[in-house]
């Protein structure tokens, strides 16, 4: 059978960056993803906020300056706004820096980055599960791990392994892209067109990913009638190559350490809740799961390091945002309540939102 230190389950932002950090900690590292392409199908909106925003959302200088960074390759448009668009058309606009990328490109360049620091990279491999120090394939064998790291996104097979299982709700996504008029900002859209989440229109290159979320339709729309809906009424169209998936949304879990198994990125549950975005967080969570198991195979430190580090970095902020989006939901699911809700805060109590922070203009905190 063969043998490494740390076997990476899933070749993302997070497993990436976990592949890389343990590599470079001198552990031997392998780097599994069960697709035939690193990076598609796209199941992601594809935009990140730029390192100066990322400092303003997380208290981690020295983590964001090692963990995440864009590959300037994978780069499709620098944007400079967010405009939160109501239920009834209002739009509140507020400044945020930040890039579309080609998901495509951005998966690959992180992998194969991870492969330049000495990981290796095998793909497309299928893990069926986890048991004790054994990683099984698909293909029949087994490989023998000190440390397993699930990597593997919000229907981890490591984690129903080894009964990791955090609390949060499931949204249902899809994304698609397509021609229409480019400007610098992105648009997120509350309401009915995307009942209980958002819908959302991120400018590329040439094109926009267009896309949703949602918990519920109310109406019993499926995700591909809801979002040729949306894509309709904003002028835009036709959708082309509609990709479904699942997002995570609920509170950081107390732990990710299960025996010899360590999670990150969506696998964690560690996702923005007000905002939904995921890749910053599975970049900075990879990078420290990646350390602390190098450093268990180098030096016998306890994986349980890996749960002080990524929770002094990560914990408060999203506890925070899961709570604010907990509060929000009692207003998703009747439009003129979340319009005026929306009006009341204004673009400022917006933008905090976004930031993970507790609207000024509601007093108290979360």
């Amino acid at each position: 059978m063969e043998s490494y230190d740390v076997v990476v389950v899933g070749a993302g932002p997070a497993g990436s960056l976990a592949a890389r950090a343990a590599a470079e900690g001198g552990a031997t590292t392998l780097l599994l993803d069960h697709r035939p392409e690193l990076g598609h199908p796209v199941q992601c909106g594809e935009f990140v906020p730029a390192a100066t925003e990322l400092a303003d959302l997380f208290g981690c200088p020295g983590l964001i300056a090692t963990a995440f960074e864009i590959p300037a390759e994978t780069v499709l448009r620098e944007t400079r706004w967010m405009t939160c668009v109501s239920p009834y058309g209002h739009r509140f606009r507020f400044p945020l820096s930040g890039y579309s990328v080609s998901r495509r490109a951005f998966d690959k360049a992180l992998a194969y980055r991870a492969e330049g620091a000495g990981a290796e990279l095998r793909h497309p491999v299928g893990v069926t599960g986890v048991r004790e120090d054994e990683v099984r394939l698909a293909r029949g064998a087994s490989i023998r791990a000190r440390v397993v790291v699930g990597a593997d996104g919000p229907l981890s097979t490591v984690g129903r392994s080894v009964g990791f299982a955090p609390v949060r709700t499931m949204f249902r996504m899809i994304t698609a892209t397509v021609d229409g008029p480019l400007t610098d900002e992105i648009d997120l859209h509350f309401g009915h067109a995307a009942p209980g989440g958002y819908a959302w229109k991120f400018p590329r290159a040439h094109d926009a990913n267009v896309g949703l979320g949602v918990t519920r339709s109310s109406d019993g729309r499926s995700l591909d009638l809801l979002l040729n809906d949306f894509v309709a009424a904003q002028g835009l169209g036709p959708a082309r190559d509609p990709t479904h998936w699942w997002v995570p949304v609920g509170p950081p879990p107390d732990s990710l350490v299960r025996g010899r198994a360590l999670f990150a990125g969506d696998a964690a549950n560690l996702v923005m809740a007000t905002n939904g975005g995921g890749i910053p967080t599975a970049m900075m969570s990879g990078w420290l799961a990646g350390e602390a198991a190098a450093r268990h195979v180098r030096d016998g430190r306890p994986l349980s390091d890996y749960d002080l580090a990524w929770r002094s970095a990560l914990f408060t902020p999203l506890r925070r945002a899961a709570r604010i989006q907990r509060f929000g939901d009692h207003f998703a699911g009747f439009d003129p309540l979340l319009a005026l809700g929306m009006r009341y805060i204004g673009a400022s109590g917006l933008d905090d939102m976004m930031r993970l922070r507790w609207p000024s203009r509601l007093g108290g905190h979360a």
